[in-house]
């Protein structure tokens, strides 16, 4: 309670308690109005001392700012949950690249059978030229090979097309990812230096506060001890 708030309860007066009442009132709806309004120039501080002034705007600031930092610790925890999903995500996609590659090991060997039937049916073909009146055996087997091979060439393009969506697929993915990635870095090295920043500011306004509280009281003292009260 403020030093004239204290003297205005204390009078015995009776025709002076309901102005001290009104007082109080006042002074109230001006605090409620500084609080609301967060801005010192729209509050009238009428009847309070500079100490209490002083002890009243850095509370109001410290605990902004406590609040502020909180966000901002509990943005950076966020960060770090969604930084830890990403690599879960990652490692998942390492698990189908893997895959992918074993993909593509299996097409090379596709690749190299097909190869070597082509080159199969290339040599009967040539000894089916040579011998013109070759047996129905080797037209059968020829025929039976085309299938074959028809298949497996089949196979090899169904499994290029699967291999070069999927591809295609997770590098998108992984590209996006990798911006995530990089996005949350930088916010939350941005949300540290922030964090910092405010603690700095901080406890330079607690510095500042206690040092214009001493001053104000050695102010006082002084004026104690070098004048007093006049006598009457």
């Amino acid at each position: 309670m403020c030093s004239f708030h204290v003297k205005s309860c204390e009078n015995p007066n009776p025709k002076k308690k309901s102005k001290s009442k009104s007082k109080i009132q006042r002074d109230s709806d001006r605090m409620r109005t500084f609080i609301e309004k967060k801005q010192m120039s729209q509050f009238p501080f009428q009847g309070l001392e500079d100490k209490e002034l002083s002890a009243f705007t850095c509370s109001i600031q410290d605990e902004s700012a406590k609040q502020h930092i909180n966000k901002l610790k509990e943005s950076n925890r966020n960060f770090i949950k969604e930084i830890a999903v990403l690599k879960c995500e990652n490692s998942k996609l390492d698990t189908v690249i893997q895959e992918n590659v074993m993909l593509r090991n299996s097409l090379d060997s596709l690749n190299l059978e097909r190869l070597k039937h082509v080159r199969l049916i290339q040599t009967i073909e040539r000894e089916l030229a040579e011998h013109a009146s070759g047996t129905k055996n080797f037209e059968i087997e020829i025929v039976r090979l085309k299938e074959e091979n028809r298949n497996l060439t089949n196979a090899r393009q169904r499994l290029t097309m699967e291999f070069k969506n999927t591809d295609m697929h997770y590098n998108r993915i992984l590209n996006d990812m990798e911006d995530e990635m990089q996005r949350l870095r930088e916010e939350n090295v941005n949300s540290r230096h922030e964090i910092q920043h405010l603690d700095i500011k901080h406890s330079n306004r607690g510095v500042r506060s206690t040092l214009a509280i001493c001053s104000h009281g050695n102010s006082q003292q002084h004026h104690r001890r070098g004048g007093g009260y006049p006598r009457r």
